[in-house]
C-alpha cells in the first residue's frame, strides 16, 4: 500500500515536472520526436469473458467451468486521489526511441471477482475437507448454486506489469502544435502479481499474493494534446491475463488456483510528454 501511494505520488510529481522543462526549452516543441519522456495517470472500467477457475490440491481437484467474473466496482470509477491505489488505476512511464515509437512501462491494476451464479462443477473435494465452502465429493458438469454454499472468489488486485511497444502516428495539428491529436496503437506483454481470497478449505485464509502469471494485450486510442505537452488518452484495451499460480494457502504450497482470463477494457490517461535535455539535443523539428 505504501509502495503504491509513493508511486502516485511520484506520477504526480513528473507530471508537473513537465511545466518547468516546458519553460525551459524554445522553440515548437513536436511530442512525436525521439528522446522524449511521457508520464500517465488514469483509470479503468473492465469487462471479464467467461472463464474455467481451477483448484488443486492434495484434498482436492475442482474446475468451475465457465464461471462469471466481474470488476467489483460497478461502471467507471472517479479519479479520487484518496483512493486511487486501491481502486483500478493505471501509471505508465513511455520513452520515445525513435520517431512515432514509443516504449513505456506501465502498471494496470485489476480488480474482479466470482459472481452469484449457478456453477457447473467437475472434480472432487475429500470428504470433510471444504468446511467453509460446503463442497464436498465427486462433481460431474453438477449444478450447484452459490446462495446454497458459502464459496467465492475475489481478486483483490491483480497488477500488470507490462512493456508495451507503441506507435504514434500523427492525424490532426494546428500549425503552431498547441492542439495536436495523434493516434496511439500498439502491444504489450507483462507479468502479474495477484493478491486475492478463497472461501473453500478447512478454514478462512487471509489474502494470499505472489506472482501468479503473465499477460499479453493490444490497445488503440487517441492521444489529444493541449499546448505542446499534456494530453488526454481515451483507449480501448483487449487481451489475456493468464493465472497459471494463484496462491490458495500460505501453509500448503500444493494448493494453487489457475484460470486463463480474457479481458475488455475501457481507460482515461491524463499525462506530459517533455524532453529533459537542451533542445539543441533533442531531435526536434527546426522552424
Amino acid at each position: 500500500m505504501v509502495k503504491i501511494y509513493q508511486a502516485v505520488k511520484t506520477a504526480w510529481f513528473l507530471l508537473f515536472l513537465g511545466v518547468s522543462v516546458t519553460f525551459a526549452q524554445r522553440g515548437v516543441f513536436n511530442s512525436a520526436y525521439k528522446g522524449n519522456l511521457s508520464v500517465e495517470l488514469g483509470f479503468s472500467s473492465n469487462r471479464y469473458s467467461k472463464s474455467s477457475l481451477s483448484l488443486t490440491g492434495n484434498e482436492f481437484s475442482l474446475t468451475l467451468n465457465d464461471a462469471q467474473f466481474r470488476q467489483t466496482a460497478s461502471g467507471p470509477q472517479q479519479l479520487n486521489l484518496n483512493t486511487l491505489w486501491s481502486n483500478q488505476y493505471k501509471l505508465a512511464l513511455g520513452y520515445t526511441i525513435k520517431r512515432g515509437v514509443q516504449v513505456q512501462l506501465n502498471l494496470d491494476n485489476f480488480k474482479y471477482q466470482l459472481i452469484n451464479q449457478v456453477l457447473n462443477l467437475d472434480g472432487e473435494v475429500n470428504e470433510g475437507f471444504d468446511a467453509i465452502g460446503g463442497l464436498s465429493g465427486t462433481y460431474n458438469a453438477t449444478l450447484v448454486a452459490m446462495d446454497t454454499i458459502g464459496f467465492g472468489f475475489s481478486s483483490n488486485s491483480t497488477k500488470n506489469i507490462a512493456i508495451q511497444l507503441n506507435l504514434l502516428q500523427n492525424l490532426f495539428r494546428t500549425k503552431s502544435r498547441l492542439f495536436v491529436v495523434n493516434a496511439v496503437y500498439g502491444f504489450g506483454l507483462g507479468a502479474l502479481h495477484t493478491t486475492s481470497s478463497l472461501n473453500f478449505g478447512t478454514a478462512f485464509q487471509n489474502e494470499q499474493s505472489g506472482i501468479s502469471g503473465f499477460s499479453a494485450m493490444a490497445h488503440g486510442g487517441l492521444r489529444i494534446e493541449f499546448f505542446r505537452h499534456w494530453y488526454l488518452l481515451p483507449k480501448i484495451s483487449g487481451g489475456i491475463l493468464a493465472q497459471n499460480n494463484i496462491r490458495m494457502d500460505i501453509s500448503d504450497a500444493s494448493q494453487r488456483a489457475s484460470q486463463k482470463l480474457w479481458v475488455s477494457q475501457m481507460s482515461i490517461n491524463i499525462g506530459t510528454v517533455f524532453f529533459l535535455g537542451k533542445k539543441e539535443n533533442c531531435d526536434c523539428p527546426h522552424f
